[in-house]
């Protein structure tokens, strides 16, 4: 039996990449200007082509039974056949090591939200 899995692909500005073949789902949350934290999509093989605008999140992806973990730091997804392409600033993986991944995760993205307003506050002439 043939079953048919995504490839994930995440592409940062600064030329770090990550290719995961055999996805059997990738779960992204979505920016949205009326809400706040947003929603998070499921996407699974053969889903429609679609480009999502994302925040800075966690990101998840199950592989064979195991949830793996990143953050990314904003951006796009663009789902196209069964790629799926993360083009984001910045991101990083969470070890599956680590004792709790979504805390660190979500630990993360806040640590990249508080950087990226102190840096706005910074900003010559920036209004709040």
């Amino acid at each position: 039996m043939n079953t048919v899995r995504l490839n994930l692909q995440v592409i940062s500005l600064d030329g770090r990449s990550l290719q995961v073949q055999d996805v059997d789902v990738v779960i992204v949350r979505r920016k949205e200007q009326r809400f706040e934290q947003g929603s998070e999509v499921a996407i699974f093989p053969l889903h429609a082509p679609t480009l999502i605008r994302v925040p800075v999140a966690p990101l998840r992806y199950q592989k064979g039974g195991r949830t793996e973990y990143l953050v990314a730091g904003g951006g796009f997804v663009e789902v196209k056949g069964n790629q799926v392409l993360v083009v984001t600033p910045r991101f990083e993986e969470i070890s599956p090591d680590e004792p709790h991944p979504s805390k660190k995760a979500k630990h993360r993205a806040a640590q990249w939200m508080r950087e990226q307003t102190e840096f706005r506050k910074e900003i010559v002439g920036y209004l709040l």
